[in-house]
């Protein structure tokens, strides 16, 4: 199987899998006993969380361990609104991951005010949109740093100066851009990573909150991680976190350019043989790894199920709800039609992935393409 779905998880790195039998043998205890054992167990934790706040170039104590980003998303926001109840508005953009819309959805039933920002045809915030939006009322602005659906990137930086000209907290989803693209600290004040999506196991992911920034518990119990999130800690994951930003930390430039060539060779076959198909926000700033393509004449569901038989693993643009097809939000928002975004399938590339197995793909991908769009 050639695994172009990288934006949905990622392989684990095999130093990791090596590490994870010795830390599971060596710190078995309950990172929350004050006995040897226990203190070990803790020690591993909070070396990880100093090494990767060394790395972010922030505070140790700015960095809260969750079980994944769509727990990091729901602790941020609901967290926030319940710290700073004088404040009922929050702006965000219709292009959120799925994790942030429905916090905010329930916010709203709850008497929140939410408001979304205009997006253009690429998937770019309107900053003149976002300063008239706020006010005195808003809590916080929450946008995507790399869409997970098309990889667009927001200039993360612009918003949040303006933000901080305001005096708004700033939140942003860094889960498909983390390790890939610097985030400048002194502009965003919360942002959520998630493990899986950079070669480490899932169910561990992370929260980073700038000290001044107060959250109240979504999750009651122990109080472990600063009283903010509740529940007995993995010293294994939570170390296999810090490996894999280590990891990417120490190879960025290298693995961005085989990103990069890899996206760009898939790209340019693919138009030099299908002129006919559309690449999404094709000439805007986006991360290096994902592509997303809209195939004019064959519906998304039909292209990924033959791609599987083909043994090419991609997704859809769109998401399934009880087997029924429902158009993408990211790509409707975008200025596309229901049908189009019907149409669009996401290839995202991986670091295990290879320059030969891509032109395998991509041949794979043209041809049953082909052969599909003789019977519509």
């Amino acid at each position: 199987m050639i695994y172009l779905d990288n934006a949905a998880t990622t392989q684990v790195l095999p130093s990791i899998l090596e590490t994870l039998k010795d830390t599971y043998t060596e710190y078995y205890a309950n990172p929350n006993s004050i006995h040897r054992e226990g203190q070990k167990a803790k020690n591993l934790i909070e070396k990880s969380r100093f090494s990767i706040a060394q790395i972010l170039k922030c505070k140790a104590d700015e960095i809260i361990f969750t079980s994944c980003a769509t727990e990091s998303n729901n602790l941020a926001i609901f967290g926030l609104a319940e710290s700073y109840p004088e404040k009922n508005h929050i702006i965000t953009t219709p292009i959120e991951h799925k994790s942030i819309l429905a916090p905010l959805k329930h916010l709203s039933s709850k008497g929140y005010k939410v408001d979304f920002v205009k997006v253009d045809n690429n998937g770019i915030v309107d900053l003149d949109h976002l300063k008239s939006l706020i006010n005195s009322k808003t809590l916080l602005v929450c946008i995507i740093h790399g869409n997970n659906e098309t990889g667009v990137l927001q200039d993360i930086n612009q918003i949040g100066k303006l933000c901080k000209e305001k005096e708004v907290i700033l939140f942003t989803d860094a889960v498909q851009s983390f390790c890939k693209e610097d985030i400048n600290l002194d502009f965003v004040d919360m942002f959520s990573v998630s493990g899986h999506k950079i070669n480490a196991p899932k169910f561990i992911g992370m929260l980073y909150k700038k000290e001044d920034v107060k959250l109240k518990p979504i999750i009651m119990g122990g109080g472990q991680e600063r009283g903010l999130r509740s529940g007995t800690q993995s010293p294994q994951l939570i170390n296999s976190l810090y490996l894999a930003v280590e990891y990417w930390h120490n190879n960025k430039e290298t693995l961005i350019t085989q990103l990069k060539v890899l996206r760009e060779h898939f790209e340019k076959r693919l138009k030099e043989k299908l002129p006919e198909i559309k690449i999404l926000s094709e000439n805007v700033k986006r991360l290096p790894n994902i592509t997303n393509v809209i195939f004019p004449k064959v519906d998304s569901q039909t292209l990924v199920m033959a791609l599987d038989t083909e043994g090419v693993a991609v997704s859809s643009g769109s998401a399934c709800s009880s087997g029924t097809p429902t158009p993408s939000h990211v790509i409707t928002a975008y200025g596309y039609s229901e049908k189009e975004a019907l149409h669009s399938v996401r290839f995202s590339f991986g670091i295990f992935n290879t320059l030969d197995e891509v032109e395998v793909a991509t041949e794979k991908i043209i041809n049953t393409y082909k052969d599909l769009r003789s019977f519509f």
